[in-house]
């Protein structure tokens, strides 16, 4: 039996391996009534507040209010209701994972070295609501000396069937300038949204503190003050104010490739580690060799923590949202919203830079053939999502559920480039193929290889081992077929025929669509900066994948250019025009119409509206502040 987060109260339920239900308890405090009066203080004035209430996991019945301080404090409530009478007392936790270092800034502050924040989370649910009623709140907390309020917003719980409800689709903040003008624009035209799809990479290193909150450089916009309209307190000269969407609407996001940080060493800076990870796999692999040592009576949270810190990691992800429950905790779930089915899969990837003479997409640095501690992997997948794996299990279940199957709209989420025209869009989700070029005992070049991730220990430690011991390793080369693609071989196909409408990315900062069958294809992730979109006639992307001249040192090193495609989608699936007006033509100047907005000035955003059952979106140029947004798409997703 599978359980979806159908919006019951009291708990959500997750399949595990063994596909029994595991209730996920939800603390449900009694609200009490008070008549004291607000206090005067506001979270706007206190720089030790960081955010303002947001949010998160809406049930049938009820809605969790989160916030953040840089102090324990007390006292921290919600008060709701008429006259803000009803109170609920918050929970309140410390962050394990905010940092700051040398290239932070946050204010006066200035940081030498790696440097732990206290940073607390405070979370209240509020219960006995009813599906389209919005209630106002406030949220309250007392630092030890001032009691403060926030701003007024209003909450709600989930939708009831046949409730109409309108939808942000978003991702790829990452501190890009852009940003704060998009989702100002959102909320002075479409607000109050009901929530936001947020398809991954809130910001570029996760366990930076400031990147959430506080950061200070002017038109580099924290995550919360772009999405809460408070710029202006972390940057006063700031152009734009953002927009306060996560006070008054939920937020469903999904990890993107930047929500994971690599290898832990507190010698490393936040850069540093954010940009090593190395696979889980190999982890394991260097476990074994190292447990007598770290771990020799064999403690299982021993090992789990060292794999953790010798790969990756998702810590301050999973501390700052709560989320539903999938068999992976909140990697990957499904929701059931109204007559809206959201399903968020985890399609991740380390981003490797392109080359194939240092640790990139393509190979490892020279001077490190022979150290794999030293190694990245190429752009190697987090977690399996393919035929085989636990979360293929699950979507084959949530695609069978009633749940699903009686929705109106069906929309899947994911973060990294499944289609579409962006850079990024290459490699496709094929499985790593490593190839291994060294010299044998008699001299001679060979090549062990093509070998799929995961490798597993037996080839490592009888293949491939020994011939780095012996420093005779001369290249690794990875490959990643066109043909192996394993979203458009397992995924989309199942996704179609199980009647998906809609699949939301991000990960190439543009917007673009397509569609397959009756299944629409959107990235509408132009919300920061762009990395360019490539179609006939326009440059080609830097994919350039080098030929064998460009490795002197190296023989019989070669790449099949055939599997990095230089423009267009890689599997050619058609990509749509505009249907309304021509934004790159219109706002910036291009000649022709072009099937995508990609701009570093003009910025795009979609709306999902289940009453109108269409995706709309709009464009706006942030060169000019006092021109509205234009309408230049919409499409049916029925």
């Amino acid at each position: 039996m599978l359980a979806i987060a159908t919006g019951g109260a009291g708990m959500l339920a997750a399949c595990g391996d063994d596909g029994n239900d595991r209730p996920l308890p939800v603390p449900t405090p009694t609200p009490t009534p008070t008549a004291a009066p607000l206090p005067t203080g506001t979270f706007a004035a206190e720089p030790l507040v960081l955010t303002e209430p947001m949010l998160q996991l809406p049930t049938a019945d009820s809605v969790r209010v989160v916030w953040f301080t840089e102090f324990k404090g007390r006292n921290h409530a919600v008060r709701y209701g008429a006259n803000f009478a009803m109170q609920v007392v918050a929970t309140s936790t410390p962050m394990s994972r905010m940092y700051e270092d040398a290239s932070s800034t946050v204010g006066g502050r200035t940081y030498t070295g790696l440097t732990q924040r206290d940073i607390w989370k405070h979370e209240a649910v509020i219960t006995g609501l009813k599906p389209g009623e919005r209630v106002p709140y406030v949220a309250i907390s007392d630092d030890g000396a001032t009691a403060l309020r926030s701003a007024e917003a209003t909450l709600q719980p989930l939708p009831a069937a046949g409730q109409k409800i309108r939808i942000l689709l978003t991702s790829d903040l990452q501190l890009k300038k852009m940003a704060s003008a998009n989702y100002e624009r959102v909320f002075e035209t479409q607000g109050p949204i009901d929530g936001i799809f947020f398809a991954g990479d809130l910001v570029n290193v996760p366990n930076r503190a400031s990147e959430w909150f506080d950061n200070s450089v002017l038109n580099l916009p924290p995550f919360f003050a772009a999405l809460q309209g408070t710029m202006r307190k972390w940057q006063p000269a700031s152009t734009y104010t953002g927009g306060a969407l996560l006070q008054n609407g939920w937020i469903f996001p999904i990890l993107g490739n930047h929500e994971y940080s690599g290898r832990w060493n507190t010698a490393n800076n936040l850069n540093t580690m954010f940009n090593d990870p190395q696979p889980l796999w190999y982890a394991e692999i260097a476990y074994e060799k190292a447990k007598a040592t770290v771990n020799p009576t064999g403690d299982a949270a021993i090992r789990d923590r060292w794999l953790q810190d010798n790969s990756y990691e998702i810590v301050s992800y999973n501390e700052i949202f709560s989320l539903p429950q999938g068999p992976e905790g909140g990697r990957y779930y499904a929701q059931r919203i109204g007559d809206l089915f959201l399903i968020a899969m985890d399609g991740n990837r380390i981003w490797r830079s392109w080359g194939a003479t240092g640790r990139g997409k393509l190979s490892e640095a020279a001077a490190s053939m022979n150290k794999p501690a030293e190694w990245g992997f190429g752009d190697f997948q987090f977690h399996p999502f393919a035929k085989g794996s636990r979360q293929y299990r699950w979507l084959q279940e949530v695609l069978a559920s009633e749940a699903y199957r009686t929705a109106k709209y069906k929309v899947v989420m994911v973060h990294q480039s499944v289609f579409g025209l962006g850079d990024n869009a290459t490699p496709v989700m094929a499985q790593t193929q490593a190839s291994f070029e060294y010299v044998d005992a008699a001299g001679a070049v060979r090549v062990l290889g093509p070998l799929p991730f995961p490798i597993d220990p037996a080839t490592w430690n009888g293949q491939i081992q020994p011939i780095i011991d012996a420093g005779r390793m001369r290249f690794v080369k990875y490959d990643y077929p066109l043909s192996g693609d394993l979203w458009r071989n397992d995924i989309e196909p199942m996704l179609v025929g199980a009647g998906v409408q809609l699949v939301h990315v991000g990960h190439s900062h543009l917007w673009c669509r397509s569609k397959v069958g009756t299944m629409n294809y959107i990235e509408t992730s132009n919300v920061g900066n762009t990395y360019g979109a490539f179609v006939d006639n326009l440059p080609p992307r830097r994919s350039a994948v080098p030929a064998p001249t460009a490795l002197t040192s190296v023989t019989g090193v070669t790449w099949n250019q055939d599997d990095y495609p230089r423009e267009g989608d890689p599997h050619d699936r058609v990509m749509f025009t505009p249907t309304l007006r021509q934004p790159m033509v219109e706002l910036a100047g291009a000649t022709n119409a072009v099937p995508f907005v990609a701009s570093n000035d003009i910025t795009a955003y979609s709306i999902l509206d289940t009453g109108a059952g269409t995706i709309s979106s709009y464009a706006f140029d942030t060169r000019y502040p006092a021109r509205d947004p234009i309408k230049f798409d919409e499409f049916s997703l029925i």
